[in-house]
């Protein structure tokens, strides 16, 4: 079969199982990658109002249009399509969405569209899977690109509104959501750019345990769980809007059950 002839059955196919469902978070490129076929949902990440925004057209192309966190891997994105048309693997991507509002975390799987007859390349098709509860320190170290310590957004209203923290806080709580302890909690926070002791630790939990008038750490843990907090990604962490490619392994372990 020609290759032209190929892509056109290939989209067909993905138009029955994709274009239909609106959950699917999903796109087709062609060789030039241009997108050929895009999801509602797909259409919704990039904020755009209608598939003739997008269809035919690359993603350096529709930029200017994109919401600031997506923009920012416009050239992530293109230098790994390239790296898909050389290699011809199906690849994964931990895709890292920031903004002051909140900040999204997806798994982005991109597969290389071959014609077996020709082996030549003929495009990208491409899933995006929302992480709601990532294995968070994992993802930090990624993001961080830095070894040490390894083991093993939600409702409507944001709780922070009525327990305002500081960013030191707000990092120290969610660690400890995470059952660290004061010395794993310093070396973490160490590892990501944050200078602080255990005593300093121990201070901000005392700190916290006024400002959410319990008695305790664990009165503390279980009142933070109860307001949703587990939920809330600090800011100070997570910050930075970048894209990094991981392997099946790692993908298992910051997706979880998803």
């Amino acid at each position: 079969m020609k290759d032209k002839e190929y892509f056109a059955r290939y989209k067909e196919s993905f138009d029955m199982l994709f274009a239909s469902n609106y959950y699917d978070c999903s796109y087709l490129k062609d060789a030039d990658f241009r997108y050929k076929s895009v999801t509602d949902a797909f259409l919704k990440t990039l904020n755009a109002n209608s598939a003739d925004e997008v269809l035919n057209k690359t993603l350096t192309e529709i930029a200017k249009f994109l919401p600031p966190a997506v923009s920012n891997l416009v050239e992530q994105s293109a230098l790994q399509d390239l790296r898909l048309l050389h290699d011809k693997k199906i690849k994964t991507y931990l895709d890292v969405l920031y903004c002051e509002e909140k900040t999204d975390i997806f798994l982005s799987y991109k597969i290389p569209v071959i014609n077996p007859e020709t082996s030549n390349f003929l495009g990208v098709r491409g899933h995006l899977n929302k992480l709601l509860l990532p294995n968070i320190v994992k993802i930090l170290f990624k993001i961080h690109d830095v070894k040490g310590l390894l083991m093993g957004h939600k409702g409507d209203e944001n709780p922070l509104k009525n327990y305002p923290l500081t960013n030191m806080q707000h990092m120290v709580l969610f660690l400890a959501l995470n059952n660290y302890s004061y010395s794993e909690i310093a070396l973490l926070l160490s590892e990501f750019g944050h200078r602080i002791t255990p005593v300093r630790v121990n201070d901000h939990l005392e700190q916290l345990k006024f400002i959410f008038h319990v008695g305790n750490k664990t009165q503390l843990i279980e009142k933070a769980i109860g307001l949703n907090l587990h939920t809330f990604l600090p800011a100070e962490l997570f910050s930075k809007t970048t894209s990094i490619e991981i392997n099946d392994a790692e993908a298992r372990i910051v997706c979880g059950n998803c």
